[in-house]
């Protein structure tokens, strides 16, 4: 950070920076101006103090024994953002945390770069989705003395009112152990994780007027639709939100989560999706993608992007390379093999098959290997027509091919 020029009260040099991010999912920041939005050193649990001229001592939020201590309340994964951090970093990610836990909303410290600070702090919010009222935006001042400075960083929040932020962190924990609640309950793993995705998609409407005042830049870095906050508490989210939502959940149920940035080939938009590990194995998973909205506004659900692969992936997704991505080549889990609704060539047998195991659903979703099989599938069912050689499947059809290229749906 560039130092002040101007020398004020007695040595003390004074400096103000606001940091903005991009969209709603990514952390791209520029740099501005800004004054303070709210009373200084204010807390959750009240208002401290913030003197320019205190004197420089460790902060009891900062002792060995707190920071350890709160080390054992989260559980930090390989793929963790904190572990792409250097030691510096860490530390001060370790110090941040602190601070949060302990209800503040604004942080201060000593001898800090705000490159640093940055780097640190985007990887708190990334790995700690339940931090909602963090918005990506901060302001930070800086104040020196001597050899000494000050930085008192002041994030843009969710709301102004701490009693507001106490309120909907309340809410929100009564609707995740709803969730976790609901999902423990399930026989096993696959069903736990089918459990969450169709949670979030039954119960969350894409939310297009946020996505408008992302693409025009007028959201300030609190959208409440990016945040798990938007998408389980006020149950309207844009891809962020639904990503956030559940790796928070994933995490309550002790299961490794995290969230990836990239485009998705349909968009021309920023995108964020999820990876989760079962059994030792990674999957990609969009539930954002999987909660499609028909030409006549009906919501419904699907199961393209649940527990796939980097070759799945790949035929729809581009990854940024900002955050940690394992190799995803678990299929275990994924809908269409657990519910052996995946061929590796085309017979005719198992479409009957399959489609008597749906027959309840009145509609047909198979996934093929590759095009080329699907091509074969597509070419006898619909173009021959085979598909009504299946008693109860009469009169008209709909069909269509999924975006992966490899999924036939038949709805009858």
């Amino acid at each position: 950070m560039k130092k002040c020029k101007n020398i004020l009260l007695a040595g003390l040099c004074l400096c103000s920076v606001l940091l903005t991010g991009g969209c709603s999912i990514s952390f791209d920041f520029s740099f501005g101006n800004s004054s303070a939005s709210r009373p200084q050193g204010s807390s959750l649990f009240g208002n401290s103090s913030y003197s320019d001229f205190s004197e420089f001592s460790e902060n009891s939020l900062d002792n060995a024994s707190r920071l350890d201590e709160l080390e054992k309340k989260f559980v930090y994964y390989p793929t963790s953002v904190r572990n792409t951090l250097n030691d510096e970093e860490q530390e001060l990610y370790r110090r941040i945390v602190s601070r949060i836990e302990n209800g503040d909303l604004t942080f201060e410290f000593e001898d800090l770069s705000n490159d640093v600070f940055k780097a640190a702090y985007y990887a708190v919010l990334y790995d700690h989705p339940e931090y909602f009222w963090l918005g990506r935006n901060y302001t930070y001042t800086t104040s020196t003395r001597g050899d000494y400075t000050k930085i008192l960083v002041e994030p843009s929040l969710f709301s102004d009112d701490a009693a507001v932020i106490k309120k909907a962190r309340e809410s929100l924990e009564q609707t995740v152990k709803k969730i976790t609640a609901g999902a423990a309950q399930e026989k096993d793993l696959y069903h736990k994780v089918k459990y969450v995705h169709d949670y979030i998609i039954d119960n969350t409407v894409y939310d297009m007027a946020a996505l408008t005042a992302i693409n025009e830049g007028t959201e300030d870095g609190t959208l409440h639709a990016a945040t798990v906050y938007g998408c389980l508490v006020e149950q309207k989210a844009v891809c962020s939100g639904y990503a956030a939502a559940f790796q928070l959940v994933m995490q309550r149920l002790g299961i490794e989560c995290g969230r990836i940035n990239g485009v998705r080939f349909a968009e021309s938009d920023a995108h964020q999706w999820n990876f989760v590990c079962l059994d030792d194995e990674y999957y990609y998973i969009d539930v954002t993608w999987d909660d499609p909205v028909k030409k006549d506004g009906t919501q419904t659900r699907t199961y393209e992007y649940f527990l796939i692969t980097d070759t799945d992936l790949a035929r729809t997704h581009t990854k940024d390379d900002d955050l940690p991505a394992p190799v995803c080549s678990g299929t275990k889990y994924n809908f269409y093999v657990y519910n052996d609704l995946y061929f590796e060539e085309y017979d005719f047998a198992y479409i009957q098959m399959a489609a008597d195991k749906m027959a309840a659903d009145s509609a047909l979703t198979v996934k093929f290997s590759s095009e080329e099989i699907l091509e074969q599938a597509k070419t006898d069912l619909i173009d021959n027509q085979r598909i009504f050689s299946i008693g109860y499947i009469q009169g008209s059809i709909s069909y269509s091919v999924s975006s992966s290229g490899c999924i036939l749906n038949i709805s009858y």
